[in-house]
């Protein structure tokens, strides 16, 4: 399988011209300052975790075989990366599909958020004897995840007893501490560990993702093998060569050379919607600080041609496009020839045709108004492509912080917020 491919050319000075593109003396200058970053970052041994995935392998193995469904509690870093794996590997409408079509695999339902009406709604429609929840979080102090995890507790609690509602529930966290861990040991619950030194927006290709996405049958041993490619390739001498470096240093240009401090990824596939959820989360979470920091913004292709795409085009030029799409769909559905004169262009084509044209056009209109682009292309949806392209967006997140100067690993404006919200909620009860 080819690896994924990025092209830079659209974000630089021969592409775009001077004023928007970046000239190769400003790429010389942040790249030797890059040069001096060790990539030795905490989540690039977990490809090589051989024992983890073994364990999880053994679990998902029995998860199929006793349950129908698969709830996942946890919010942030503990769903996004795992919304967008199902989004990307498991069939659309998956949780439409009868058991049959899904080869008898669980349904999925990612909670990550508390929304009384959606998460209520839920609770009632989910045949709690087919159920396995998985419970994540890795401090186990996380406000949202815990509230719903009570609320699922007392009811497993009434239909299956003290102790049959132990079998329901697998718990991802912190290997020594926090209440998570402590209720696993008190309760004899099943539970597996995040890596004390990789951070929730770093765990996807931990227990944290690898668990539950191993239990709705996605391929977890093709996104490592994707993920420990793209290790690889970010270890190359020549830092050009690099994709994530490169990435991540034409983005820190974009934002602090060329007055670019948006960054929009724009996904020319449904099945990489989440994926730019993710991205979201990491780049923010991950570079918003010190007053420092690019936004990053979702879009989608070619629904935002419809609406955003006119304010990227003629609005302030003051962002940094990635237009993200797959070479190869995995389904042809063809355009009848029997259309109107006026559509003969469509006939006898093939979607795919149409949106790759769609794609094409827009990353041209965007270069013709100076506009920066880069383009992101995966050979095919696969667990492997995805795993190289989590790991390369990790590895880029990671360098860039370091170009900032500031620590990518922490979330102290996030941690606040959570202080805030135990206080208010224990004035309010007392």
């Amino acid at each position: 399988m080819h690896p994924i491919k990025i092209d830079f050319s659209g974000a630089l000075e021969g592409a775009i011209g001077k004023e928007s593109g970046i000239t190769p003396s400003e790429l010389e200058a942040v790249l030797n300052k890059a040069r001096d970053i060790k990539i030795d970052f905490p989540f690039l041994k977990l490809p090589q975790d051989k024992k983890t995935v073994a364990d999880i392998q053994k679990t998902a193995e029995s998860v199929r075989c006793k349950f129908h469904n698969m709830v996942v509690l946890g919010i942030g870093g503990s769903a996004l990366g795992l919304r967008s794996l199902a989004q990307a590997l498991l069939p659309p409408y998956f949780n439409l599909l009868d058991s049959k079509s899904r080869i008898g695999l669980p349904k999925l339902f990612v909670c990550d958020n508390i929304d009384p009406d959606y998460f209520g709604a839920m609770l009632k429609i989910i045949d709690w004897r087919e159920t396995c929840v998985n419970v994540i979080s890795k401090s186990g102090k996380t406000t949202e995840t815990m509230a719903q995890f009570y609320i699922i507790r007392d009811i497993l609690n009434k239909k299956f007893g003290v102790r049959g509602w132990k079998d329901h529930v697998i718990i991802t966290t912190d290997a020594t501490s926090g209440p998570l861990r402590a209720i696993a040991q008190q309760e004899g619950i099943q539970s597996f560990s995040v890596p004390q030194d990789v951070g929730g927006r770093f765990s996807v290709l931990s227990s944290v993702g690898l668990l539950p996405a191993a239990c709705v049958g996605i391929d977890i041993n093709g996104l490592l093998v994707g993920a420990a490619d793209m290790v690889e390739r970010c270890k190359t001498s020549s830092i050009e060569e690099n994709p994530a470096v490169m990435n991540g240093s034409i983005h820190y240009l974009m934002d602090v050379a060329k007055k670019k401090p948006i960054s929009i990824m724009m996904s020319y596939s449904d099945s990489l919607s989440f994926f730019s959820d993710w991205y979201a989360q990491l780049w923010a979470e991950s570079l918003g600080k010190n007053g420092l920091g690019p936004t990053p913004i979702k879009a989608t292709g070619v629904t935002d041609q419809h609406s955003q795409l006119q304010l990227y085009m003629e609005g302030p030029n003051n962002k940094i496009l990635t237009i993200l799409g797959v070479e190869k769909f995995k389904t042809q559905v063809p355009i009848p020839t029997n259309v109107s004169k006026e559509f003969s262009y469509l006939a006898g084509r093939d979607l795919g045709e149409v949106i790759h044209a769609e794609q094409t056009s827009t990353v041209k209109a965007l270069q013709q108004v100076g506009r920066p682009v880069i383009g992101v292309t995966l050979p095919e949806m696969s667990a492997r492509s995805m795993g190289e392209l989590l790991m390369m967006y990790q590895i880029q997140t990671a360098v860039t912080g370091k170009l900032y100067g500031i620590n990518p690993f922490d979330q102290p404006g996030v941690e606040l917020g959570k202080k805030l919200t135990r206080e208010l909620l224990s004035k309010s009860s007392a």
